[in-house]
């Protein structure tokens, strides 16, 4: 059981890392991301700015709460902040979608895929394994990780955040 949350907790990081490197990494980018972000949320102009420096914030902090589970204890803390932000992101992903809205989300860097209901399904997926996670922690009890299987869940996991990152892209490639 501990490597399973092992597992999901740096899918989950790597998820939220990637994500605020890349709105992050150029201007334009985080222009990109702020108009994606003003756009999906029905914000008025003014509100969108603020708006993407609180989300990039929240993901920086759960990568944090991930990454150091120290911080929380367990790491339960880290799981459900992730879980909530992702419930968060389907929610308003579907209200978008329910309103007609179309374009980029530029939720996980820079495909130009318009917002789908493949975004929201991947969004809870990612809190189902957070929630399961969560769950999970408590049946570790503490138990060591073996460095040999730790290297096996970060592969794993690597594999997961590249299908996740890149899931517009393989499913042009699978149509």
């Amino acid at each position: 059981m501990v490597y399973a949350v092992l597992t999901v907790r740096l899918v989950l990081t790597g998820v939220f890392l990637i994500s605020v490197l890349t709105k992050l990494r150029t201007r334009e980018a985080f222009g990109e991301f702020t108009t994606a972000v003003r756009r999906l949320g029905g914000l008025p102009t003014g509100l969108g700015t603020p708006a993407a420096v609180a989300v990039v914030a929240v993901e920086a902090g759960t990568v944090v709460m991930l990454a150091a589970p120290g911080l929380g204890g367990d790491g339960r803390p880290g799981l459900l902040l992730a879980g909530g932000v992702l419930l968060g992101f389907a929610v308003v992903l579907a209200t978008a979608l329910r309103r007609g809205t179309t374009g980029p989300c530029r939720c996980l860097g820079g495909s130009d895929e318009p917002i789908g209901r493949r975004h929201v399904a991947r969004n809870v997926v990612l809190v189902a394994c957070a929630v399961a996670g969560a769950a999970a922690t408590s049946a570790t009890g503490g138990t060591p990780v073996a460095a040999p299987a730790a290297a096996l869940c970060l592969l794993g996991a690597s594999v997961a955040v590249g299908a996740v990152v890149l899931l517009d892209d393989l499913l042009h490639l699978l149509r």
